[in-house]
């Protein structure tokens, strides 16, 4: 076989038969579980598509995989590994553990040949590459390409591409993506694609290529006769062995075996859409397919006069067999009937056209087997849609051919063409994707939407930088769906790639604290057990202290900031007060209250104090003898064990809240002290990502302090490169008011068996919460629960909204690092009668050792989980890449 291309020049091809041929690469539209609304806001894109297409075209889908070094790259893309070592390591493994997984992601095409110029243009063109083939033959150098050429020849592009919907984002091929795609297809199915090159900014120059050099020759052999003897091929079956055989001369065991289908016939009762996506949800058989579409429109007008003349042959037939005793009159009037429906839907739009459309599906393998096979698994999944697929013999090598731009349409390809309108052909919205996340980053998962398995990119610094939203996000899951993982994960990315968190640990284990201990030497506060203090005038400068000290205390004592005790709580913690009375913690200014302050009203506030500050639970903020927490470490965690809350009704109804225990009204006031503080914190350096981490966040948002703080931090964090990221069961009522939850651009909702909470998790994804589909997808379909649990592969699964509002299915993948993933796990431990652990007493306490799993334990979030690693390797079943 020889090169269609005798000519290149950035996106323009100058093929071998006389036409050239402009190539964009086209962006794909979020589709996958967008609502109906968007669905047909994505089908009217894709019909204005076909109607700016100038005649011909060629639409390419192609599967390219995912080079796990360009994963990693992108994972280190802005980070001085050099002051980063832990991120090195991590990402060093985590090369080991794509190794073994096949992703892929698809590239769309879009392929138009230019109009040759003037009456004599095509025979122009026709003679240039018929010369050219003639000096290849003597070995002389080719004619080339005149500026003058190129020039009229880029303005014909340019005009084309004008008329393509901006939504689709057409990006001109560079000369390295169009020798990507070519090479592609000479080794479909081996799993050897290189990573598809980036697009360059500027247009490359002219170039010649001689003969086998950008454009590799290979040999194709339909149905593989070349490796039958002689006698074999006497008794062959050619049934058997509809494929072509592709074989590079230069790599003569990288042998590709490809099926070529073509699109027969469609449902006899019509597409149903949203539904009939035959194209757009390809990728959904769970097999690799490549598909071609080779189009060419016609105007209304040109439609409608041919009808009318194959009308008037219609009249003529039924003129002619009138007064014949014949059976075959209905199926004249069953024409003229079509033919008049059709011209109906034409003349109802004065923009419509007709699309004669040929598709053409590709399935590849290392043997012919696999090959037939996988045809077979491709026709019966269109077929259980009322699709049929073909699997024509003697026509593969067409087929073939007709996948590739530059390449003129056989005769006997067009024999599958379908014929039909822009609208009903824009049903199958080919250019479509369940992409989410961002285009670099960590890695925090697995798109799993469809067959084609795809990477998921989280960069929360990214969002605030270069799409301007805010990087918070926020989990909502049952107990043990995976919500605590998932959050630990994005901590110890943060924390590795330079930045910090502070996380809040309500655990009896202290599994934050087991986590944080592992990535670095952190600071952990206790607050039922304190070793440090948190009192704001001690923890801060004086300015910041006073403030954030009247926030803790007007809850705390509960107090009007208008009312007299009020009043006179902001005239002693006024800055120059705090200053001339020598005031440098609220242990101070209790004992100044009760002692020497000759403000009316100072001794009653001093009781008030007094009776927390004589607490045990009172000493993290009172006691003067602790030293200060210093909040300049990469990893900060609040031990809260045992801090008891109020709930809401005690809240809400004013009888409750006077009988409210001491404990719970101090619960209250710190939590929503530990959030102003984790908010000082994050907002304190512009330069770093910082993340808040609030794992069970109806803790914090309980309480309407607790909420403002949150609400604030979001609000101005991504002035300051600073996130949230939230975690708990019921969006709804966990993660604060809608005007908290909607400012939350990225949500990830875990499995929820109860139908009422997959419900509400629907929709704050903003998906359809009465869509049954969906509700069993949540409550049955992610990380189901077994008799055994959940099984390893499918831990971690998770529907995922992004930045951008693009909806997928996600499973979340743990460190790559096995020690990294044992200081993750939140499981209990399994219990067994009549046994008692070792160590089972010592868990919780804040004195207890750092190594990994020593606090393990926790609220039961094992999702996503896997088995244990052998030298950094997964063993994930999805996407696993064949042997």
């Amino acid at each position: 076989m020889r090169s269609p291309a005798r000519a290149m020049a950035g996106h323009l091809i100058w093929s071998r038969g006389g036409t050239v041929w402009a190539t964009w690469r086209l962006q794909a539209l979020p589709y996958g579980f967008r609502p109906d609304k968007d669905k047909h806001g994505v089908r009217a894109a894709h019909q204005a598509l076909l109607r700016a297409l100038p005649g011909e075209a060629l639409l390419v889908g192609a599967c390219a995989a995912l080079d796990p070094a360009a994963i990693v790259e992108r994972m280190i893309t802005g980070i001085p590994l050099e002051h980063c070592p832990e991120w090195a390591a991590e990402c060093e493994a985590t090369l080991d553990t794509l190794d073994d997984l096949a992703l892929g992601q698809r590239t769309f095409w879009l392929s138009v040949p230019l109009r040759n110029r003037g009456r004599f243009g095509n025979l122009g063109e026709s003679f240039h590459a018929a010369v050219d083939d003639f000096r290849d033959q003597l070995a002389l150098p080719r004619a080339g390409i005149s500026p003058a050429e190129l020039k009229v020849r880029t303005e014909q592009a340019r005009k084309i591409e004008l008329g393509i919907p901006a939504v689709f984002r057409p990006r001109p091929a560079s000369v390295a993506q169009l020798v990507w795609l070519y090479q592609h297809t000479l080794q479909r199915g081996l799993f050897a694609d290189m990573d598809l090159p980036e697009t360059r900014a500027d247009h490359e120059a002219a170039v010649v290529p001689r003969h086998g050099v950008l454009w590799p020759d290979a040999l194709i052999d339909e149905g593989g006769q070349s490796e039958l003897d002689r006698r074999q091929l006497k008794n062959w079956n050619p049934l058997r062995r509809k494929y072509v055989k592709i074989t590079q001369p230069d790599q003569p065991d990288a042998v590709s075996y490809q099926g070529l289908l073509a699109l027969a016939d469609t449902p006899a009762d019509g597409m149903v859409f949203p539904g009939g996506e035959y194209l757009g949800r390809v990728d959904d058989a769970g097999l690799d397919v490549d598909w071609a579409v080779r189009l060419h429109t016609r105007t209304r007008e040109e439609v409608i006069a041919r009808n009318r003349r194959a009308v008037a042959n219609l009249n003529d037939q039924f003129l002619q067999q009138e007064g014949q005793l014949t059976t075959g009159m209905h199926a004249i009037e069953r024409s003229a009937r079509d033919l008049a429906e059709y011209e109906a839907l034409l003349s109802a739009d004065d923009l419509e056209v007709e699309v004669e459309a040929t598709v053409i599906f590709c399935v590849a393998g290392r043997t012919g087997e696999q090959v037939m096979e996988q045809a077979k698994e491709l026709q019966a999944f269109y077929g259980a849609s009322g699709f049929k697929l073909t699997h024509p013999l003697g026509n593969q090598e067409d087929l073939w051919w007709a996948m590739l731009p530059g390449t003129p349409l056989a005769k006997s390809v067009r024999e599958f063409a379908q014929i039909t309108t822009s609208h009903s052909f824009s049903a199958s919205v080919p250019v479509v994707t369940c992409d989410v996340g961002d285009n670099k980053g960590t890695l925090l998962g697995l798109n799993i939407s469809t067959g084609q398995t795809g990477v998921v990119h989280h960069d929360p610094a990214g969002a605030t930088t270069r799409l301007d939203v805010s990087g918070s996000l926020a989990i909502a899951g049952e107990l043990g769906a995976g919500k605590s993982v998932a959050l630990k994960k994005i901590a110890a990315d943060t924390v590795d790639r330079g930045g910090r968190f502070i996380a809040l640990d309500r655990t009896e284990s202290g599994e934050w604290v087991t986590m944080a201990r592992a990535l670095t030497t952190p600071t952990v506060v206790s607050v039922v057990d304190p070793t440090m203090s948190m009192d704001p005038l001690r923890v801060f400068d004086r300015h910041t202290g006073s403030r954030v000290a009247q926030s803790f205390l007007t809850p705390l004592l509960n107090v009007s900031p208008t009312s007299e005790r009020g009043v006179l709580l902001s005239e002693v913690l006024e800055v120059g007060y705090l200053a001339r009375h020598g005031i440098r913690g609220l242990g101070d200014l209790t004992k100044h209250l009760l002692e020497s302050c000759t403000l009316d009203g100072a001794y009653e506030l001093g009781r008030l104090m007094n009776v927390f500050a004589r607490k045990e639970f009172g000493r993290v903020i009172f006691d003067t003898s602790l030293p200060p927490v210093e909040l300049s470490d990469r990893a900060i965690v609040f031990w809260t064990r045992t801090l008891e809350l109020p709930d809401r009704d005690e809240l809400q109804h004013a009888h409750l809240f006077e009988q409210m225990k001491l404990e719970k009204i101090f619960g209250r006031a710190m939590y929503a002290l530990m959030a102003s503080m984790g908010r000082q914190v994050c907002f304190g350096d512009r330069s770093e990502l910082a993340l808040f981490i609030v794992d069970e966040a109806h803790h914090v948002t309980a309480s309407p302090e607790g909420e403002r703080e949150i609400t604030v931090f979001v609000r101005d964090g991504r002035k300051h490169q600073a996130a949230v990221a939230l975690g708990s069961h019921d969006p709804e009522s966990d993660f604060g008011d809608a005007t908290l939850r909607g400012l939350i651009p990225t949500r990830i909702l875990m499995r929820h068996r109860d139908k009422t909470l997959a419900r509400r998790g629907l929709k704050w994804l903003d998906l359809d919460p009465d869509d049954e589909s969906l509700v069993a997808l949540i409550t049955e379909h992610t990380s189901p629960v077994g008799p055994d649990g959940v099984p390893e592969m499918r831990r971690g699964e998770a529907l995922m909204r992004d930045a951008l509002g693009n909806v997928a299915r996600i499973k979340v993948m743990p460190p790559s690092r096995p020690e990294r993933f044992e200081a993750m796990k939140t499981s209990p431990p399994e219990v067994v009668i009549g046994q008692r652990h070792p160590g089972a007493g010592m868990l919780g306490r804040a004195t207890a050792p750092s190594g990994a799993g020593e606090l393990a334990g926790g609220d039961g979030d094992s999702g996503g989980r896997r088995p244990e690693l052998e030298a950094g390797r997964s063993d994930h079943a999805v996407g696993s890449r064949p042997a």
